[in-house]
Order: structure tokens, then C-alpha cells, then sequence
């Protein structure tokens, strides 16, 4: 259990390397949530707990790494930290208004860094939502909440590059849906805000796997593009999804052939 640790000093600054709150967060022995990733000759876990922050109990997710790094073109042979990336991320969303993971901590020693956020309580995964117990107004509701997320995401050319349901945190309280993207650790600029849309929604809508109807889908698309009537510049755009989708859906098939007689 980890203690006293003053919130408002832990927002906003990735420069906030406390030694003493650096060495607690370390050595915290809660279970893992997640079983580590190991690579490259590095590690990276999470666990998550309750902490003290201001008197208050606050649930959160410590993700601590080592040795795990992602190159970047200002660090091509080093790299950075991934957490550190995902840090910077958190906070370009904050900026533009993106609604995501609130940041309590970051710190970085040598090739070490951790990365606490609030636990996103009372929040579940899109993939774990059951669309069937949903009235025909809340299920409209969510499904246009997402698109208006993505869309702007998009509109300031980032692209999530792993935007799966799982990665869209929902809620529903007092009559309306407040949603969250989570996972940032892969999110980047794009100089062609299309390149980011066919990317991001193609994984998005693959990956779907029966959550949602036709008519949902084209739901999303409309409120997606802000047009009740889907123009021929998004059907270009749609088709062009499509065409990645078959393509995968193809390579599947073939891989499965080749090696799942």
C-alpha cells in the first residue's frame, strides 16, 4: 500500500522525479493485473491498488518498465522509454480536449520509468458491453458518443494505431455516455489526417466481431462524418476500408490454409 502521495504535486509535469515517490512506487509487491511484457532484454507490468492521495483512497494502475524502449526519429538508436511516450500522449490529448486517462505521476531513473493514472472506475471496455440489454435510445446515443471521439481524435491527424473496442472505456451515469480512449502508447502525428481515419477505423470496424449491426455501423459512419446522407468523398473513404478489410480477411484465410489444414 502505497502512502501519502499528494496529488495535485503529481499532476502535470513529467519532469516531477521525487526520488522518495519514485522508490515507493518501485518496490510496490501488489500481484500483477497484467502479466509482464518481456522484450528486448526488458520488462514492463502493471499492477493496480489503492493510494492515499490527499486523505483519499484513489484506486489506480502503476505501470512500471525497464529497459523497454521504443525509437523514435529524435532517439533512433536509444529510443525512449514507451512510457514515456505514452505520457506525452496522455497529455497532447489532454490538451486537445480528448477525453482519456488522468495522470497522477511520471517519473523516469536511468532505464526506468513509471506511469500512474486513476483507475477508471465504474468504466468497461466496448467489447464488454452487451449491445442486446440496450435500449434502442442508449445504444444510438453510445454509438454516436464513439464516433464523435474518433472523429476528433482524427481531426487533429492522430492516429491511435491500435484502436480496438477494448480500448474505448465506456460509461453510462445520470442519462448519457462519457467515453475515454485508453492505450496511448502507440499514438501518433499524421501529416495526411486520411491516412490516420483509414487506418484507425479499419482496425476499429474489423475488430467488431459482431458487436454491432449493419444498421449500427452505418450509425457510426453517419455520425462519424457529421452527414445524414454519407457523401461520395466518405463512400470513397468507406470503400477504401472495405478493400483493407477483405485484404486481411484473405491473408487470413490463406495463412489458415497453409498452416491450419
Amino acid at each position: 500500500m502505497l502512502k501519502s502521495i499528494n496529488q495535485s504535486s503529481l499532476l502535470g509535469s513529467a519532469a516531477n522525479n521525487s526520488s522518495d515517490t519514485f522508490d515507493v512506487l518501485w518496490r510496490n509487491n501488489a500481484p500483477w493485473f497484467e502479466a509482464p511484457n518481456i522484450r528486448r532484454g526488458g520488462w514492463s507490468g502493471v499492477v493496480k491498488c489503492v493510494v492515499d492521495s490527499l486523505g483519499k483512497p484513489e484506486k489506480v494502475f502503476i505501470k512500471r518498465q525497464e529497459n523497454h524502449m521504443t525509437r523514435t526519429l529524435k532517439h533512433p538508436i536509444k529510443g525512449i522509454p514507451t512510457f514515456l511516450r505514452e505520457y506525452h500522449n496522455i497529455q497532447s490529448l489532454h490538451a486537445k480536449r480528448i477525453p482519456t486517462l488522468d495522470v497522477l505521476y511520471f517519473g523516469v531513473r536511468s532505464s526506468k520509468a513509471i506511469l500512474v493514472t486513476k483507475a477508471l472506475e465504474g468504466y468497461a471496455s466496448l467489447d464488454e458491453i452487451d449491445f442486446q440489454t440496450l435500449n434502442g435510445r442508449e445504444r444510438k446515443a453510445l454509438i454516436i458518443r464513439i464516433a464523435e471521439l474518433i472523429h476528433h481524435l482524427h481531426r487533429f491527424h492522430y492516429q491511435h494505431n491500435c484502436l480496438y473496442p477494448k480500448h474505448i472505456m465506456v460509461r453510462y451515469q445520470d442519462n448519457e455516455w462519457d467515453v475515454k480512449l485508453i492505450d496511448l502508447e502507440k499514438l501518433k502525428y499524421r501529416l495526411f489526417k486520411k491516412n490516420a481515419v483509414i487506418h484507425d477505423l479499419t482496425t476499429f470496424i474489423r475488430h467488431l466481431n459482431g458487436l454491432w449491426t449493419a444498421r449500427d455501423i452505418v450509425v457510426f459512419f453517419q455520425a462519424y462524418f457529421g452527414q445524414q446522407k454519407i457523401s461520395l468523398t466518405s463512400k470513397k473513404i468507406i470503400h477504401q476500408m472495405c478493400k483493407k478489410i477483405q485484404q486481411k480477411a484473405n491473408s487470413r484465410k490463406q495463412f489458415q490454409s497453409v498452416f491450419m489444414p
